[in-house]
C-alpha cells in the first residue's frame, strides 16, 4: 500500500487551500509523512531569487515572509483544533514552511526534486488564470498535475462544511 514519506502542500490562504491542509495533515497522520507547506508569491521574486533587494526592500521582504509563515502556522493549528473538536487527535508530524518568490508551480516542481516529495496535496481553485488565457492554458493546479513526477491529490472545498469557497 502506498504511504507517502514527504507531502508537499501549496498554500495560497484560500478556503480551498485550507481544505488541502486538512487533507494533508490527515494523510501525514496515517503515514507518518513529513509535510512541506509552500507559499510562493511572484511579488517576492526580486527579493528572494536575486540580490536586488537591499536595505528597506530586503527588510520588507523578510517581514512579508515572516507574516506568511505565521499565516501558514495559524492555518495548520486551526486544522489541528478542528480535528480535535471532532474527537480526532492528529499527530503533529514534522513539517517545514517554505515562503519564497516565483511562480508556485515552478517552485513546487523544484521542491519535489530537492526534497524527494512523493505526494503533492493541492487545492483546485481554477481561476488563477482568467479569461481566454485560462481557458487555453488551464489552471496552475492542472499544470502541476501534468508536469509533476509524483502523484498529485487535488482537493475541492466540497465536503468541508466550514469552508465557503
Amino acid at each position: 500500500m502506498f504511504a507517502a514519506k514527504t507531502i508537499l502542500v501549496p498554500v495560497d490562504f484560500s478556503n480551498t487551500s485550507q481544505a488541502a491542509i486538512s487533507v494533508a495533515l490527515q494523510m501525514a497522520d496515517r503515514s507518518g509523512a513529513r509535510v512541506i507547506f509552500l507559499h510562493a508569491d511572484p511579488t517576492l521574486r526580486s527579493g528572494v531569487d536575486g540580490a536586488s533587494a537591499t536595505g528597506a526592500a530586503a527588510s520588507d521582504v523578510a517581514d512579508t515572509i515572516a507574516q506568511r509563515e505565521a499565516g501558514i502556522r495559524g492555518e495548520v493549528e486551526q486544522e489541528l483544533e478542528r480535528a480535535a473538536a471532532r474527537g480526532v487527535t492528529l499527530r503533529t508530524t514534522p513539517h517545514l514552511l517554505r515562503v519564497t518568490g516565483g511562480d508556485w508551480v515552478e517552485v513546487a516542481l523544484r521542491l519535489i526534486a530537492e526534497e524527494e516529495v512523493d505526494l503533492v496535496v493541492a487545492a483546485t481553485h481554477g481561476g488563477d488564470r482568467g479569461g481566454l488565457l485560462g481557458l487555453l492554458q488551464g489552471s496552475a493546479t492542472e499544470r502541476l498535475v501534468h508536469r509533476a513526477p509524483c502523484s498529485v491529490f487535488v482537493v475541492k472545498a466540497e465536503g468541508f462544511p466550514y469552508l465557503t469557497d
